[in-house]
């Protein structure tokens, strides 16, 4: 079954895009080759849904971790030998010949680049593929028991291949004669051409592993252990969020029994910001990657949905608050569907008055906590829909971001504590900006 998930959803949590600012996917692509982001970009779009691929992934990524791995050839050398490898050769041996000879007499009678470019290509893959059966006969020696060891000796059983014996005695050091050159091209873009496809597709999943398992250890990030049981069940220690800088962890935990956490607390005490990180480390958890906290185990999910920038929609002629109301209607399908969800709602309603987002926040809360097969984190500032859903439901665990006056200025410690909370402070923040004197002139 595909993960369930939205552009909504990806857009909150800043999952995806190479170019967006603070993305996740950007934080955890330190990969060096094209291949190895293209591969980081499909699982970032394909969080697996099966815990025995998951915790398999994670094994993987774990085993680099441990090891300390990095990658055995540079930037430059692989991207040279990738580009030079990307077209093939002539099937025929003498058509080859014939053609690399007419580049051999551009180069002598016009200092045509061509020819040169080639010879270059062919020593740097040879040094490429030099380098890389070394280092697959260490990493054999350390991977015994690792999932990974099975692409670990695919990869040595291709390079052990008698097809490419040449290449091991092959010195780039000496300099190359233009039939040694001629027969190693056609070699290498044709006869081989295959088999170096695959080393070139191990590398760039080496390269993605390398990637990973960097960022998890340098960020001190943890691998979650993943569950098979339909029952949810997800309990996570020191949750922080991995793109905000010096970040306050926090503990959660939702069950079948509370699967509805209702998070309370004044603007600016991090409601927002925890959602994220909680979602942020779900969706991670299911790619098999290292996550932003200290310890996780859960139960998996089917998918994720979230309503936490909602804007509205002029095309549709939608206000901001109709649009919530479609958003949440969305989701409400997608719950009654039978799937094992995560949904997380910021504030219901807050494109309408305080009467009805109080009586639709109870309404939906209460009609949501019932299906015990998905989890639900709701905030929310209105403090008395709390104290109402604490009468009647007692699967809904209350939780509440503080904050300290110190004076007239309010500061925030960003730690969970239970209960509802009632701090308001909002015309306070407003006197201290002075913004009524600002507008009366004084």
């Amino acid at each position: 079954m595909k993960f369930a998930i939205d552009r909504q959803t990806l857009d909150d949590l800043n999952l995806l895009g190479k170019y967006k600012t603070n993305s996740i996917f950007n934080l955890y692509n330190q990969t060096i080759t094209k291949g190895g982001e293209s591969i980081l970009e499909q699982m970032f779009q394909n969080p697996l849904t099966d815990a025995d691929a998951i915790n398999t992934r994670k094994e993987i990524i774990n085993f680099f971790t441990r090891e300390n791995l990095s990658l055995p050839f540079t930037r430059e050398e692989f991207k040279l030998t990738e580009s030079y490898l990307e077209n093939s050769d002539y099937r025929n041996s003498a058509l080859s010949i014939i053609g690399n000879s007419k580049r051999y007499f551009k180069k002598l009678i016009a200092n045509d680049k061509e020819y040169d470019t080639l010879v270059e290509g062919v020593l740097c893959a040879v040094t490429v593929i030099k380098k890389l059966k070394g280092y697959v006969k260490e990493i054999s020696k350390l991977s015994g028991s690792n999932p990974y060891h099975t692409y670990v000796e695919n990869a040595l059983k291709i390079l052990e291949d008698k097809k490419l014996s040449w290449i091991f005695t092959f010195d780039p050091s000496n300099e190359i004669s233009f039939t040694r050159f001629a027969r190693s091209d056609h070699r290498m873009r044709y006869s081989i051409s295959s088999q170096l496809k695959e080393l070139m597709l191990y590398m760039n999943y080496l390269d993605l592993y390398v990637s990973v398992s960097g960022v998890g250890k340098k960020r001190g990030y943890v691998f979650a252990v993943a569950n098979d049981s339909r029952e949810l069940n997800i309990d996570i220690k020191g949750l922080y969020h991995p793109c905000v800088p010096a970040a306050v962890a926090n503990d959660l935990n939702l069950s079948y029994e509370n699967n509805v956490l209702f998070l309370t607390g004044a603007n600016m005490a991090g409601k927002s910001t925890l959602m994220k990180s909680f979602g942020i480390c779900i969706y991670l958890a299911h790619m098999g990657f290292p996550v932003a906290a200290k310890w996780m185990e859960f139960n998996v999910c089917n998918g994720i949905y979230t309503s936490i920038n909602v804007p509205d929609n002029l095309n549709m002629g939608y206000s901001h608050f109709y649009a919530e109301v479609v958003r949440v209607k969305k989701i409400a399908t997608e719950v009654a569907s039978g799937k094992n969800l995560i949904v997380i709602f910021d504030e219901l309603f807050k494109g309408t008055n305080v009467k009805d987002a109080y009586d639709a926040t109870v309404a939906i809360t209460e009609s949501f906590s019932k299906i015990h097969e998905c989890a639900f984190i709701v905030s929310t500032h209105i403090m008395e829909a709390g104290i109402k859903l604490k009468e009647s439901c007692n699967n809904i665990v209350f939780k509440y971001l503080p904050s300290v006056l110190k004076g007239k200025v309010p500061t925030y410690p960003y730690i969970l504590e239970d209960g509802i909370s009632n701090d308001r402070h909002g015309m306070m923040i407003i006197n201290n900006e002075r913004i009524i004197e600002t507008i009366n002139g004084g």
